[in-house]
């Protein structure tokens, strides 16, 4: 009878209970929220990137002229389909007046020779100059960069991760300064030697020039007919082309970092170079823009590489170095659930770089901060348990931590 009796109070008790939980709209009962799995936010590295897909094509045209005006074609020295190297000789002409021809090549040299120096001259100084660093330390101080923050703690992270990052721009940008300035002095330097070659030609034959390729390439075509150009090449360097959507164009802007993903080999590295703004034509279907990005390879590995090779290309939108990092899912309406102090509630953060698992957290959480594996809507601002698993208990401590009503509270929670 004692029994029967306890199990029907039981089972009053446990009613009464659901029914004050379902009519109390106010909140006014406490609730321990059950967190079954949790996770702790680690510092990690964050890329935010767009994927379209690509094709390597020949970096440019490149127009041989002639002016009829300075003499007449002797000699075609190549035909259409031939692939050359640069310097490779391409055709010879006979001269119309030696003096004054003698005059423009060694003026052209004497031009060259003044660019050359001048380049030479700003590759020296780009490498102990500051210049990209001062480009950007207003953006650095300047508070409207960095989020404010009830917690000074967060803001002071959030500020050293914008200074870790504007530091790794200023050296990209560098770098690309460098990159380029080489690749003019390479470009001066060739022209230099094909005009000397023609001034030693002119010079030894008395009356014919030979003219010289550019650059490396394929002959795509040749104009004997007199008309300028006389020769167009297709260079051998490649570039990466693509087209992007309306929606994917106000995303990109030009310099921005790629990765480009061939079938089998490594990624190829580069930036964005060129950014319609004019779309291709549309027929009356979404308009589509066009871009090209240049990459950097190795000589075995650009040897392999071919115009028509089809890759997946990673344009890099945003990129967050170390940053407190959660799951995209942990967020909901800029806020995350947050585990302290044996209560959870809800803590506004920004947002920074994000992907499909990672987001980059700018303000309102530090890494080691504790959350629920999975936020919900059913967690309410109140204290929470977690699952009962002595092993990570660490007994050595327990007892400085814990008086043993709470400890006993705790088994009981559970």
């Amino acid at each position: 009878m004692m029994k029967k009796l306890i199990l029907a109070l039981g089972i009053v008790l446990v009613l009464v209970n659901i029914a004050i939980l379902f009519l109390d709209d106010d909140g006014r009962v406490g609730r321990t929220n059950y967190i079954h799995k949790w996770e702790q936010v680690t510092a990690q590295d964050v890329k935010e990137t767009l994927t379209v897909p690509g094709v390597l094509t020949s970096a440019k045209e490149e127009p041989v002229y002639f002016d009829s005006e300075s003499g007449a074609v002797s000699e075609m020295l190549v035909e259409p389909g031939d692939t050359v190297e640069e310097g490779a000789d391409l055709f010879s002409y006979r001269v119309a007046d030696y003096a004054k021809t003698y005059r423009e090549l060694t003026a052209s040299i004497t031009s060259l020779d003044e660019k050359v120096m001048a380049v030479e001259q700003a590759i020296s100084e780009a490498g102990e100059s500051d210049f990209a660093a001062a480009a950007f330390s207003e953006d650095v101080n300047d508070p409207e960069t960095i989020d404010e923050s009830e917690n000074e703690k967060d803001t002071d992270a959030a500020s050293e991760a914008l200074q870790q990052a504007t530091e790794e721009q200023t050296t990209q940008l560098q770098e690309q300064y460098r990159i380029s300035l080489e690749k003019e002095l390479a470009e001066k330097n060739a022209e230099l030697t094909a005009a000397e070659e023609q001034l030693a030609g002119l010079e030894e034959t008395g009356e014919f020039v030979t003219v010289t390729s550019p650059s490396a390439g394929t002959v795509k075509s040749i104009d004997e007919s007199g008309n300028k150009p006389v020769i167009t090449l297709q260079s051998s360097d490649l570039v990466i082309t693509g087209e992007l959507t309306e929606a994917e164009r106000k995303q990109v802007q030009n310099a921005m970092t790629i990765e480009a993903k061939l079938d089998d080999g490594p990624a190829l590295e580069g930036e964005i170079t060129e950014l319609a703004e004019q779309p291709a034509a549309t027929d009356g279907k979404e308009s589509m823009y066009k871009f090209e990005a240049s990459y950097l390879a190795e000589d075995e590995q650009a040897n392999k590489l071919l115009a028509g090779y089809h890759l997946d290309t990673d344009i890099l939108l945003a990129y967050a170095s170390q940053a407190p990092t959660v799951k995209p899912a942990q967020v909901e309406d800029d806020q995350v659930w947050k585990m302290a102090n044996g209560q959870l509630f809800t803590t506004k953060v920004g947002i920074g770089a994000q992907n499909d698992i990672q987001a980059a957290i700018t303000s309102g959480l530090e890494a080691g901060a504790f959350l629920p594996a999975n936020q919900g809507d059913y967690y309410q601002n109140e204290p929470f348990v977690t699952p009962w698993k002595a092993q990570q208990m660490n007994w050595s401590t327990w007892n400085d931590s814990f008086t043993s009503y709470e400890f006993l509270l705790g088994l009981l929670d559970h």
